[in-house]
């Protein structure tokens, strides 16, 4: 799998995770996804906000290259998220489950995406490239 499949199959699969962000913070298995206490217009704002990035790169999957800059937008707006959330976290005991949940899950995005984006930008292919 080259470079440019990765990302493309990051976006798809994290865009559909996007689009489907209320059945996620809904089940909330390990405490990690939703706030407490809840707070409908937050999470509506939330999960639409989510739903349209979601939307948005699925469809920049056809042609990362061409559309890096948002995907820059959601690495870098996903750091920003991350962090601020691990501070939150960080002070308020009971939400210590947001470690095992979207705070990492944030990361692993920005993670792929600005690598696996930068790569092909430089026209690096992860497969050929030797050390």
């Amino acid at each position: 799998m080259n470079n440019l499949s990765i990302l493309s199959n990051t976006l798809r699969i994290f865009g559909l995770a996007f689009i489907f962000i209320i059945p996620i913070m809904k089940l909330d298995l390990f405490g990690g996804w939703a706030w407490s206490p809840a707070q409908w217009e937050y999470e509506l704002m939330i999960q639409g906000i989510y739903m349209t990035l979601g939307i948005m790169m699925i469809i920049s999957a056809k042609n990362p290259v061409k559309n890096s800059m948002f995907i820059w937008f959601v690495v870098w707006s996903s750091v920003v998220h991350a962090v601020i959330m691990a501070y939150q976290a960080a002070i308020a005991a009971d939400e210590m489950g947001h470690f095992v949940g979207d705070i990492p899950v944030l990361i692993i995005l920005a993670l792929l995406l600005g690598f696996s984006l930068k790569k092909a930008e430089d026209g690096i292919d992860l497969d050929t490239q030797t050390n």
